[in-house]
């Protein structure tokens, strides 16, 4: 299965090569044995392209069915992509399915191979992977480098802000940084569900800077919410302890 379109002539001609020369076979067989392989060397990038197109639609309809759990056994039905796609694009598709099951260690390097096969023009959705499967593994240094690249590029997206100051809190660095980070990732949509996570992630940083009162006052208040941030929580009181 890791055979690409520029295989296919090479081992065309040395097939050739062996059925005429050293089996001594008929030029019309040969001739008939090599025009399949021909032919699916000059169909290969409309296949590729259709098998491409083909499998982003089902992937789209499958994560709006909440079937995520599919998208792997569709991924492996799509031949063209796997057989002849752009390297790149494959790696790309195939991060995203291994990000959706959960997968997190293979769906970075999935997506680190997407960035190194086009490192000066990758898609954002690709580099956005990257960075966050590097934060949830906690490989904060790189997912840090990598999230100020695309507020430096790209400007504001969701979660990036957020997820950001929680990487410099982790690190212990840059923490003023990661409070103004955290004051404007309260503005953002989603902000709301997340409000006891901010508090926590806010606490954290004024505890690591000594304000261990600011911090007590946003635990009582993050204590307030039923939310899921009990490792937050857990982090914070062995600070301030």
């Amino acid at each position: 299965m890791g055979a690409t379109r520029e295989l296919l002539l090479p081992l065309t001609v040395l097939g050739c090569f062996a059925l005429y020369y050293l089996l001594e076979q008929p030029f019309w067989l040969v001739l008939s044995c090599a025009l399949p392989a021909l032919v699916l060397y000059a169909l290969a990038p409309l296949w590729a392209a259709r098998s491409q197109a083909a499998f982003d639609r089902d992937a789209v309809a499958l994560l709006a069915a909440r079937r995520g759990s599919a998208l792997r056994q569709r991924y492996d039905r799509a031949l063209g992509l796997r057989l002849f796609g752009a390297p790149a694009q494959r790696a790309e598709r195939k991060a995203m399915v291994l990000a959706e099951l959960g997968q997190t260690r293979a769906a970075r390097d999935a997506y680190l191979e997407a960035l190194e096969e086009e490192p000066q023009r990758a898609p954002l959705r690709v580099m956005l992977g990257f960075a966050h499967t590097s934060f949830a593994l906690g490989d904060d240094r790189t997912a840090i480098a990598m999230y100020r690249e695309l507020l430096a590029s790209a400007g504001l997206l969701p979660g990036v802000e957020r997820n950001l100051a929680h990487a410099l809190i982790r690190q212990g660095e840059d923490l003023h940084e990661a409070l103004s980070l955290l004051s404007r990732a309260e503005r953002e949509p989603s902000a709301r569900a997340r409000r006891a996570e901010l508090e926590l992630l806010r606490a954290l940083a004024h505890a690591k800077l000594g304000d261990t009162g600011r911090a007590r006052e946003l635990l009582i208040e993050a204590d307030e919410r039923a939310d899921q941030t009990e490792s937050l929580r857990a982090e914070l009181r062995a600070l301030l302890e």
